[in-house]
Order: C-alpha cells, then structure tokens, then sequence
C-alpha cells in the first residue's frame, strides 16, 4: 500500500498520524481560545473580584502554547527521527513550555500590581510610592526573564553553575564598559531616596523645564511645555542644580510702572497708594508688597511694585495679574494719573 512506504525512515501514514496531531493542536487551541473568551469571560465578568479576570488574561495565550505543544509532541512520538533532529525538537517543545510559563508569570504579576498594588499606592499620601511601583514592576519583569532565560539555558544542556561563575569573572570588565550606566542607576537610587522632586514637579535643571512623568532606573522622562518628551540620565540630574517650582508656596510678580514726568508730587503718591490698597486688597495677593518710587528714567517717573500670588496653579495666577493690572488702570484714570510711554524730544536749531 501507498501509506506503507518509506520517506526518509518513516511511513506515509505516520507522516499523516503526525498532521493530524498538528491539526488538532491548532483546532483545540482555537477552541480553547473561543471558550475561554465567550464562556468563561463572561463568567469571571459577573464576579465581584477582578482576581479571576487577571488569571483569565494572564493564562489565556500560554495555554494555547501548551496545548499545542502537547499535540506536536504526541504526534512527534508517530515518526522515527535522527538522535539529533529528535533531541533538538524535544529541546525546542521544552523552551516553547518554558516561555508560556514566562509569559504567564510577566502577565499575572504585572496584574496584579496594576489592580491591587496601584490602586492602594494612589490612596497613599505618601509620594515616594509612586516613585518605587513602576521601578518594582520593570525590576520583577526583569528578574522573570532572567529566571526564564536560565531555565530555558538548563533545559538545551549549559551548566548554569558554570556560566554563573563565568559572569563573575567577567563582571569587573561589564561594570567598567557600562560605568555610565551604573551612574545612572545610583543617581536613580539617589533622585527616589533624596527627594529633590516627584511625579507631576514641574522643575528645571541646566536650562530646560518641565512636568516630571517617570523616574525610570536609568533616565528621568520630562514632559516639555511644547508637549515634548524628554529622557535624560539620571546621572546628569543629579550633578546640576534643580529648581522645582512645584514646590514655591508663593509666586512673584515684579513689575515696573511709568508715570509722565509732568505728574505732580501729590500724585506720584496717590500713584503709590492706589497700588499698594488694590495689591492689598485682592485676595490672591500675599505680603511682601513692595511699591516704591525708585528712578527718574529717560521718558517716565518709575515705580517698582513687587508682590506674590498664592501658589493655586498657573491660571490663578494669570488671573490674578489681570484682575490687579485692570483695577490699577481703573483707578488711575479715576484720578487722571498718566503713564508713560516712550517719547523723546527733538530740537531744531535754525543757523
């Protein structure tokens, strides 16, 4: 018979046995797939708990993995292979199970801290949290790779013992070629522990500002005004000088207001008074306030004001300068008080 001939050591049937174990691994993964989103996900969705729903996610697509990886290798036992080619494949359906259970574990954990961790860290006062969950989340990622990376290593056959050591003699060469790295994981450790801002700060550092979005284990990403994003190592962070406006309790306004040179002395210091009862009296405006007449300038008797505004955010603050600058207006026309504008005075002389 036709099905009983030999193709590289192995007959056409069992050739045949072995596609369909192929086409069964696809079939029942997708009916595994189908039950668990129509079925099952309906069932976790009436649950008070969303544990369920985060097992549900985490478990769908590495089951899928193994259940095709089941069907390949039962249908792997109907075929007669080369010592090599069968130790390799074994090895190949090994790392295959092995990374469902990687995948399992990097979507469960990070679950987890998305939907219990991050939920209790945001109802905390404590800001040093914020900082810590993600660096907690990219640090347990990391380590699942890594125990998944030296299982995977075991199971193909290195001696993990060995190449554990091996690193450690090599450690002292990485730590010297990724010196700028390790900076910036200390100045990391340091900008969480020290403090000098936290997420949502708007500071500024070496010449440029912004909203503080992420403190990452290498860089710092701070959001621009022009709604650009910026990474930069923490190491240069921490060795130039911060200012972290989120932190002022206070905003200062200096302004500097001309009269005409023809105002008389009476109302140079009705001029003062008028500023100093409007400063005094908005209810945004904080002391010190400082109206002073401080310089004969070239077109224009000048008065310095200087104030500050309760720290309730920008808007306030625009809106508090334009309530101020409106009434003085107001006030000055009331009393036919001049400012000055730039003017010079040109003479002719006729010879």
């Amino acid at each position: 018979m036709a099905l009983d001939q030999l193709y590289f050591g192995n007959t056409l049937y069992s050739y045949m046995i072995f596609l369909i174990f192929i086409f069964f691994g696809v079939f029942f993964g997708k009916v595994m797939y189908i039950f668990l989103n129509k079925y099952v996900r309906v069932l976790a969705g009436k649950t008070k708990t969303k544990l369920d729903d985060v097992v549900l996610d985490a478990v769908e697509i590495p089951l899928i993995i193994v259940v095709f990886v089941l069907f390949f290798k039962y249908g792997l036992n109907n075929l007669v292979l080369p010592d090599n080619l069968a130790l390799w494949l074994n090895e190949s359906l090994t790392v295959a199970i092995t990374f469902a259970g990687v995948l399992f574990l990097l979507k469960i954990v990070d679950d987890i801290i998305v939907n219990y961790v991050v939920p209790i860290v945001e109802k905390s006062e404590n800001t040093l949290d914020d900082q810590l969950v993600p660096l907690m989340r990219k640090l347990v990622k990391f380590l699942i790779l890594i125990a998944g990376l030296m299982l995977i290593l075991s199971n193909v056959g290195y001696n993990i013992s060995a190449l554990l050591a091996g690193l450690g003699i090599g450690g002292l060469a990485v730590a010297l070629a990724a010196k700028d790295t390790i900076e910036n994981l200390i100045a990391g450790f340091i900008i969480i522990v020290d403090r000098p801002f936290k997420l949502g700060d708007w500071i500024k550092w070496g010449g440029k500002e912004g909203i503080v979005e992420e403190v990452g284990i290498r860089s710092t990403r701070v959001r621009s005004f022009g709604d650009t994003l910026i990474t930069v190592p923490n190491a240069n962070i921490v060795q130039t000088e911060i200012e972290n406006f989120s932190e002022r309790r206070k905003r200062q306004v200096k302004a500097t207001i001309g009269l005409t040179y023809d105002t008389p002395v009476e109302k140079v210091k009705r001029a003062k008074e008028i500023i100093e009862n409007v400063l005094n009296d908005h209810h945004g405006v904080v002391d010190p306030i400082r109206v002073s007449f401080v310089e004969f300038g070239s077109f224009s008797l000048d008065l310095r004001v200087e104030y500050f505004v309760r720290d309730f955010g920008f808007d306030f603050f625009l809106n508090t300068k334009d309530e101020i600058n409106i009434k003085i207006k107001e006030e000055f026309e009331k009393e036919n008080i001049e400012f000055a504008f730039p003017t010079q005075t040109v003479y002719y002389k006729k010879e």
